[in-house]
């Protein structure tokens, strides 16, 4: 019951800032390049560019197993797995709504509950891209004085 409460509430359509991500702390990512430090923070956004962007095509996977299976069942564990990692990476640059979408994830996985994926993946999907684009767009400082 409490995965399709939180399933239907993040479904939901909501407004949504110009970043396309409804629940976005930005001071959390400036402070991950503060104690990056300009050396190092061209390579922190990169990283986590290619991470998340690995993480998308994993859980892309994991709901294409669904449609392609005969069953239908999706690819639960590569579901969960991704998850896990994007629990972490957006919580850690502040995608808030994106973190609460990756916690409702893991739970419809463990759950193995299809109708709740079908329901979950397009918000979510959707926001993941938009931090996909936004830390691509995101300049690390240069410690240089402006």
């Amino acid at each position: 019951m409490l995965i399709e409460q939180a399933v239907n509430r993040l479904a939901q359509p909501r407004a949504t800032e110009t970043l396309g991500i409804s629940d976005f702390d930005p001071t959390r990512l400036a402070h991950l390049l503060q104690i990056t430090g300009p050396s190092l923070g061209p390579e922190l956004l990169a990283r986590l560019t290619e991470d998340l962007t690995a993480t998308q095509e994993t859980l892309a996977e994991g709901v294409r197993s669904a449609d392609g299976s005969a069953d239908g069942s999706a690819d639960w564990k590569r579901l969960r797995e991704g998850s896990h990692v994007l629990i972490s990476l957006s919580g850690s640059v502040g995608a808030l709504s994106l973190q609460a979408m990756s916690e409702t994830l893991n739970a419809v996985a463990h759950a193995q509950d299809r109708d709740a994926l079908v329901a979950l993946m397009p918000p979510l999907a959707a926001e993941l891209s938009a931090l996909i684009r936004l830390i691509r767009a995101t300049r690390a400082p240069t410690g240089i004085a402006e």
